[in-house]
């Protein structure tokens, strides 16, 4: 016996405008998925659509097609080949980036986006022909248990006491505390998770590496304190660089072209290059001295010269002069 047509079969077919489908399209797709309607029925169901959904009719050009409109809701129609190619390129940032049980829920709309490419070769190639790279040497992820990262990102996202044991990089024994979670960060292949200890004295909020996490229990206690934690205004304090720090004027000095790409993209907007020859660059620039810094001026090797501050550029003497010794 036919299944009976629904209103849903047909809008579930329609595309996003500007995109569009003919009514002979439409019955034909409809017909090899065992909803059989004849083309002037299924004509007559369009039009009433039109009147209760945001389904439009584009007869501008031949063939004649109908879409849904591109400023109705995104659950209305057919994913569009944007949409489809948008939810392919931030599939793999987001099963990082959100709570596992919120993610399942996306796996039919990363399933349609693959259906919606499929015939789409265009599109799909683009998939094949870009890239994010990282700008440092890349590192294998460590591994972060399933159970653990979802109980994790529940609390953070409930705003609750979480339980974990945690084992210190250096100690080979864990120890099991009650923290306050508050915010979540992706550095590099490496998630933090930030979060207050409930009975410190302070507000010094601590960083704990999610793969050192072994266990984690959500508890049903809300967080008391952090509710005024700002997680731009701790980032910006250099804290994930690893410690906060003041800004400070630093001087750097590049030899053989080693900071030409400054003048293209600048360290922050506040710099200031002057080239003293064709392979030598002077920058200026008021940032938090952080170990990030500090590991990317190290990365320049002989290309580079730290003049201010005075205890950085000491730092640095020291650091090379051990160097020296032991390639020596």
């Amino acid at each position: 016996m036919p299944t009976k047509l629904s209103d849903h079969d047909i809008l579930s077919l329609l595309p996003r405008a500007p995109e569009k489908r003919s009514t002979t399209e439409l019955r034909n797709r409809l017909a090899a998925a065992g909803r059989d309607i004849t083309l002037r029925s299924l004509q007559r169901r369009l039009i009433a659509l039109s009147g209760t959904h945001a389904v439009v009719s584009d007869e501008r050009s031949k063939p004649f097609g109908w879409s849904v409109a591109a400023d109705s809701p995104a659950n209305l129609g057919e994913l569009s080949v944007q949409e489809a190619l948008a939810l392919k390129l931030s599939e793999e940032f987001l099963k990082a980036a959100m709570p596992p049980d919120l993610l399942i829920d996306l796996k039919h709309h990363f399933a349609q986006a693959d259906a919606k490419l499929r015939d789409k070769s265009l599109y799909r190639a683009w998939l094949e022909r870009f890239r994010i790279i990282p700008a440092n040497q890349s590192l294998e992820a460590p591994a972060i248990a399933r159970n653990i990262q979802a109980r994790v990102y529940e609390a953070v996202l409930k705003g609750v006491v979480l339980n974990v044991t945690y084992r210190k990089r250096g100690n080979t024994a864990a120890k099991t505390y009650d923290i306050e979670p508050l915010a979540l960060v992706m550095r590099g292949n490496v998630t933090y998770l930030i979060a207050l200890f409930p009975r410190a004295a302070d507000d010094d909020v601590s960083l704990f590496p999610l793969h050192r996490v072994s266990t984690a229990t959500v508890k049903n206690a809300p967080i008391r304190r952090g509710h005024g934690f700002k997680l731009d205004d701790f980032l910006a304090g250099g804290s994930l660089g690893f410690m906060p720090t003041e800004e400070q004027t630093v001087r750097v000095r590049f030899f053989n072209g080693a900071g030409d790409h400054l003048e293209e993209t600048r360290l922050v907007a506040n710099q200031r290059l002057r080239r003293l020859d064709s392979e030598t660059l002077e920058l200026a620039a008021r940032v938090p001295v952080t170990e990030q810094l500090k590991w990317w001026l190290l990365g320049f090797g002989d290309g580079v010269e730290v003049l201010a501050p005075k205890y950085l550029r000491e730092e640095f003497r020291e650091c090379l002069l051990a160097a020296h010794r032991r390639y020596k």
